[in-house]
């Protein structure tokens, strides 16, 4: 199967499909994207077995299709794979309970701000649902996220639908946006805990300090209430301007992981969750989008979403702890975000 990637922009009518022969190329670092323009996969925390790969073959093909797949999907094929997933020992339940309680010791003992939490479960699916059917049927759920689903040899088949800018423009203006704290949609007007303003409060925070260097003419929002499918964040957004659109990449690598789905201290926070997690994050909670002509970016947060095969999904969720966080409470709010995934494997 010859490396894909097909995306949707939020409220977009169409769809932009990529397609090419030759492997994808193998990105050192971020820092390495200065000056580079393809279709960008890139993972929580780049090492070996999860590298950045960029689509940017000398063969391929870019083609835009209407969302009523009346045409142009034959470009995604139906599964060929034989991959199978890793079977957990442990209950998710209890992996989760041992996991809440290692990162929240340290949250007590205030060696962190904040730490993300993840985790990850296999879902069973009909063998005949195919790649092209979950795509077209999360672009109809979920019209204010990116929906992208994307193929190569070395990641396998993924599928995203995001709530979440990680950076969108082009060397007229940039934009991104501090989105933390979870609750179930209630209206616009709905009342936010303290705790969710706390956490979204610092990615707002750590946003602003990470543009402080590379940007000029920032201008902030204030916080307000996004709706993403069933689900609300507190959302600001930031625009911009770049001072060298030639570094994208040197910008991400002082940007990527935002506290969103990191953490603070950003380094300290990711290394523990390396060693601590109990999960291998591949490319959930990394990035993906295009980089292309005069510093063009569309790049957002791989959050919701699954890595697919012709008979099973593993899906992940994560959600941000703080030294109050109640663990039933995380528990339920990953166990939500999880729905947003489920609901395309229940409906094709």
């Amino acid at each position: 199967m010859n490396p894909f990637f097909i995306f949707r922009e939020p409220f977009k009518e169409i769809c932009h499909c990529y397609t090419q022969s030759e492997k994808p190329t193998v990105i050192a670092s971020l820092a390495a994207l200065d000056g580079r323009k393809g279709l960008v996969i890139a993972p929580f925390f780049n090492d070996d077995n999860n590298a950045i790969y960029l689509l940017d073959g000398q063969d391929s093909t870019s083609t835009t299709l209407p969302l009523d797949g009346s045409k142009g999907f034959d470009a995604i094929p139906d599964w060929q794979d034989d991959f199978s997933f890793s079977i957990e020992t442990t209950s998710p339940r209890e992996g989760y309970h041992n996991a809440f309680t290692r990162f929240h010791k340290h949250l007590e003992h205030n060696t962190f701000q904040k730490l993300v939490l993840a985790r990850s479960i296999i879902e069973q699916k009909d063998e005949k649902t195919s790649p092209r059917n979950i795509f077209l049927n999360a672009c109809k759920k979920y019209p204010r996220s990116y929906i992208a689903l994307f193929f190569t040899e070395e990641t396998g088949m993924w599928l995203i639908a995001s709530p979440e800018i990680l950076l969108n423009g082009n060397a007229d203006g940039y934009q991104t946006m501090a989105l933390a704290g979870t609750m179930k949609y209630e209206g616009e007007d709905m009342r936010w805990s303290a705790k969710n303003q706390e956490e979204q409060q610092l990615v707002a925070d750590y946003i602003r300090n990470c543009l402080q260097p590379f940007a000029a003419e920032i201008t902030e929002s204030k916080p307000y209430t996004a709706r993403a499918a069933h689900l609300a964040h507190l959302r600001t957004d930031f625009a911009f301007r770049l001072k060298d659109t030639q570094r994208l990449g040197t910008f991400l690598t002082a940007f990527h992981p935002t506290p969103a789905v990191c953490g603070m201290p950003k380094i300290e926070a990711q290394q523990f969750i390396l060693h601590n997690e109990k999960l291998n994050r591949s490319y959930y909670s990394g990035f993906s989008g295009l980089l292309g002509e005069n510093g063009t970016a569309k790049l957002f947060v791989t959050l919701r979403c699954m890595q697919l095969t012709r008979s099973a999904c593993r899906l992940y969720a994560g959600g941000g702890l703080l030294k109050g966080s109640s663990e039933e409470n995380e528990w339920l709010e990953t166990e939500t975000k999880l729905d947003t995934m489920r609901q395309l494997l229940n409906h094709n």
